[in-house]
């Protein structure tokens, strides 16, 4: 009978260790650090199709909106959907998926898809409004917005649909605003100018 009440109690602190076990634990850290330490930073809208990546993580695609760091080394982000993997829940520092919400997501590059972590920064963007406001003071190096949320928008928008740097947005509007027409209508001006003073003659 004792040997039985001593097995209960020690599985009855086992269940009551579990959460902790399992619990959470961050080591605070700056802005700047969770910078330096995320392969991949940017902003997006998670679409409706949360599934379970593997046991304990799932996964989730992100419509991108603004990219602040590593395009370059995750070209994967230039056709504005992401894949982002994160623990199945807060307990072992998972970031809460809730479909058709915006983040903020700081995220490390494996293989094809990002993988993040609450740990890691990466939470609701209406949350990381400071963070917002410093990674933008940094400068943000592409835009990214879904022409299906915009309505009338304009092949001269520089957050137009697709994703570029805005320098070389901006310098291609300019060739195809500025120096284009003039390329066209010089030859032609040319030309009139040329007949009008030949048949002056």
């Amino acid at each position: 009978m004792k040997t039985r009440l001593l097995i209960i109690f020690a599985l009855g602190l086992t269940g009551l260790s579990l959460p902790f076990v399992f619990a959470c634990e961050c080591v605070g850290s700056t802005l700047e650090q969770r910078i330096e330490n995320s392969d991949v930073i940017f902003s997006g809208k998670l679409y409706p199709n949360v599934w379970d990546f593997s046991e304990l993580k799932i996964a989730g695609n992100f419509n991108v909106i603004q990219v602040w760091k590593g395009a370059d080394s995750f070209p994967q982000i230039a056709t504005g959907d992401v894949t982002v993997v994160t623990g199945v829940d807060s307990g072992i520092c998972g970031v809460t998926f809730i479909p058709n919400n915006k983040y903020l997501i700081f995220a490390k590059i494996d293989g094809d898809v990002l993988t993040t972590s609450s740990c890691s920064g990466s939470w609701f963007l209406d949350g990381r409004a400071d963070d917002v406001k410093a990674l933008d003071a940094m400068g943000a190096t592409h835009h990214f917005i879904d022409a299906r949320d915009v309505k009338g928008s304009s092949s001269d928008d520089c957050r137009g649909p697709g994703l570029f740097t805005v320098e070389q947005c901006e310098f291609e509007k300019l060739i195809r605003t500025v120096f284009l027409p003039i390329g066209i209508a010089l030859p032609i001006v040319g030309l009139s100018v040329f007949f009008i003073w030949r048949n002056r003659k």
